[in-house]
């Protein structure tokens, strides 16, 4: 600003841009700039019982259209619990452009491209289980919409 008063009296400049050759090398995403060569994130190792369950944290989904992989069909899939030490680990191993289904492939046992081809009636099913199964840590937080005093009712 040129004047104490009035916010608006500023002073106008050009700020001069690189030549176009350089414009692909900008980032202008608000992310840090990629290095050159990222280290790998090292692997924290956690000793992790495991603990024989009374009751199977587990769900299996009989899928409406089955497929072949890896010479065998599947017709179901089950979907199971993680417990606190594999949430540490998945945690510790996820891409930064991770998508839900990175973690219900640990929950599933399958890859998560396998999960993602999955018709859609089977893959609704076995996403709606596998998100009731998921960690607090990897839902997204809950917007309130409206008072929630129950006292008035």
């Amino acid at each position: 600003p040129q004047s104490r008063d009035d916010p608006t009296d500023i002073k106008v400049e050009e700020i001069p841009l690189p030549p176009p050759e350089m414009w692909g090398e900008l980032e202008n995403s608000g992310k840090p700039a990629p290095t050159e060569a990222a280290a790998p994130v090292p692997r924290v190792s956690r000793p992790i019982e495991r603990l024989a369950f009374v009751a199977a944290p587990t769900v299996t989904v009989p899928l409406q259209y089955p497929f072949v992989r890896e010479g065998g069909t599947v017709d179901s899939i089950t979907v199971r619990r993680l417990t606190v030490g594999e949430v540490g680990d998945v945690l510790d191993s996820l891409p930064p452009d991770f998508d839900n289904h990175d973690i219900y492939a640990v929950m599933t046992g399958l890859p998560a491209p396998v999960l993602r081809g999955l018709v859609d009636v089977d893959g609704d099913k076995v996403m709606a289980v596998a998100y009731d199964f998921l960690p607090l840590v990897f839902r997204p937080a809950d917007i309130p919409t409206g008072p929630t005093d129950s006292s008035s009712t």
